[in-house]
């Protein structure tokens, strides 16, 4: 009985440890957000800003729930430590939800920024990376009407992109570590706006994507070219694509998608480079604006082939803007890489030449099971 007591107090003594390492929230300043950017005027020196939650009181009344704290230093280390001494109380990271880059900075490169937040114990892996065209520092304090807290704002608009039919990268600092230091390929970031409505910044929008050549950024592709990554990567199951009616190129219809599946290989042979792309879609007819009963099967046929249309558009105008950038986000060097390795070794200092020598071959088999709640469009029935 004696030996029966001792290892449940053994186990009891192991299991209950304590909590060592607790942090209270009256003791930390829990750090959401964090913007940084290049100091023009100063040569090889960081702003950062970081966004605080503030706890909540009785008496908070119509304040603000954030605090803003900025400092400067010539590595991410030493801004931080200069953060720490203007903060009452010490910067907690373990809640991070989005790191932004500001433009300058992006376009100087952003290795020397990230290595901080690797290395760092309380940093997340899982926050999103964002780039915006101005500085990170105005668009962290930058008031809103919908929505108190900006960093939890952002987060959110990216974790309910594909319920709010936006297409986004939705790039975590896992990922763009992972691609960063991964050759044959280069890394892409959702690039947010501010979100202005009768003069008044109401929320944030993601319009276009920073593209990488390395740690730097050479350029944006907007709208809608931005949607040919996403096909490839099966990043979204819902979408909508909107195209020309067949007979009235005038008047569009719109399709969304209930299933999604891409698959790819790349041949190589007689020093060509050929992308093939097998792309499964089903989905329904969600709108038209013309008047021509699309479910007929000639006209379904149609619909169809300019569903392959545009999706074939999508990805190749997306390849050829980063293409002449001089950046790879389709990652062709990689699966050279892997598949001929032969190859890619006598190709991978000249990256230019091989993105200059792929050609597409895109196969896409739609499906377009339903036509919602009605079989023929209103249109129809008045004429």
């Amino acid at each position: 009985m004696k030996i029966i007591r001792l290892v449940l107090l053994f186990i009891c003594i192991v299991l209950l440890s304590g909590c060592w390492d607790k942090k209270e929230l009256n003791e930390v300043a829990v750090v959401i957000g964090v913007g940084i950017d290049k100091v023009s005027d100063k040569e090889d020196v960081y702003e950062i800003t970081a966004q605080v939650i503030k706890p909540l009181t009785e008496d908070q009344g119509s304040e603000l729930p954030t605090w803003s704290i900025t400092a400067q230093g010539e590595t991410v280390m030493s801004a931080i430590k200069n953060m720490n001494r203007l903060s009452p109380r010490r910067l907690y990271w373990s809640h991070l939800q989005i790191i932004i880059f500001g433009e300058e900075l992006a376009r100087e490169g952003v290795a020397p920024i990230i290595t901080w937040f690797e290395r760092d114990r309380d940093s997340r892996a899982g926050s999103y990376l964002v780039v915006t065209r101005g500085s990170a520092q105005d668009l962290l304090n930058q008031k809103i009407e919908l929505g108190s807290i900006p960093s939890k704002a952002m987060s959110d608009l990216l974790d309910t992109a594909e319920q709010r039919q936006i297409i986004a990268r939705k790039v975590k600092l896992r990922d763009f570590t992972t691609v960063l230091t991964t050759p044959g390929i280069d890394a892409s970031a959702d690039v947010i706006h501010p979100k202005t409505i009768r003069g008044e910044v109401e929320s944030y929008e993601v319009r276009e994507v920073a593209v990488f050549k390395e740690d730097k950024v050479v350029g944006y592709i907007d709208r809608p070219e931005l949607a040919g990554t996403e096909l490839l990567k099966d990043t979204y199951d819902y979408f909508i694509l909107e195209g020309a009616c067949p007979g009235d190129e005038e008047e569009l219809f719109a399709f969304q998608t209930t299933s999604y599946e891409s698959e790819d290989e790349l041949n190589f042979e007689n020093e060509e480079v050929t992308y093939k792309v097998n792309i499964f879609l089903e989905g329904n007819l969600s709108d038209q604006t013309c008047s021509i009963d699309l479910l007929e099967r000639d006209k379904l046929e149609q619909v169809e082939e300019k569903l392959s249309e545009i999706i074939t558009t999508h990805i190749e105008n997306e390849f050829e803007l980063a293409k002449e950038m001089g950046s790879d986000i389709y990652g062709i060097g990689q699966k050279l890489r892997r598949s001929y390795p032969d190859a890619w070794k006598k190709v991978k200092n000249q990256p230019d030449e091989l993105l200059a020598k792929v050609k597409f071959d895109i196969q896409v088999t739609s499906n377009i099971r339903r036509s919602g709640l009605i079989i023929e469009p209103t249109q129809t029935k008045i004429e």
